[in-house]
């Protein structure tokens, strides 16, 4: 199975709407960015039928090297998940 590329779907995109594909680039990485910003910032951002973004903070926790079985410390973190949209009837 091959990848869909950021570069695909800018030159598809570009090419369904008949824009220059530097333009489609900048407004995809616009989004982009304004989807991390809201996310971080705290909100959940939902498209509808597409699915949302949010913030997940896991709590530090306690791992083992998968090498040695030693003890260490994972520290908390926080990431970026999507749920897709249920697929429409």
């Amino acid at each position: 199975m091959a990848n869909y590329t950021k570069t695909a779907l800018v030159k598809d995109v570009a090419e369904q709407l008949g824009v220059p594909a530097a333009t489609t680039s900048q407004v995809l990485d616009a989004i982009l960015a304004q989807i991390g910003e809201k996310a971080e910032a705290g909100e959940n951002v939902m498209l509808t039928g597409f699915g949302s973004f949010k913030i997940k903070e896991s709590a530090a926790r306690t791992g083992r090297n998968p090498q040695t079985g030693e003890p260490l410390e994972i520290p908390a973190s926080r990431r970026l998940t999507f749920k897709a949209s249920k697929p429409q009837k």
